[in-house]
């Protein structure tokens, strides 16, 4: 149920993180340097990013007793993330 859930919606986010890049390399880049981008992204950078700021235990999340620089990292509706 829940954790089915919680998937899809990062999931959702992750694609696109992915295909934000794809109108700029359009026919610009083979698509197999495509993919090898979208697995390294989605399978990588999404999941560090996404867990240093939107957990609790992340080291930039700005909801914890001592904050990155003080303040950390506040993001709005996921944009940050996912931008």
């Amino acid at each position: 149920g829940g954790e089915l859930i919680g998937w899809f919606f990062q999931f959702a986010f992750a694609a696109t993180a992915a295909t934000i890049v794809a109108g700029t390399v359009a026919e610009r880049c083979k698509m197999q340097a495509y993919l090898c981008y979208s697995v390294f992204l989605t399978g990588f950078v999404y999941p560090v990013v996404v867990r240093s700021i939107w957990s609790a235990n992340g080291f930039l999340t700005a909801f914890t007793d001592e904050p990155f620089r003080g303040v950390g990292v506040i993001d709005f509706a996921g944009s940050g993330v996912v931008h």
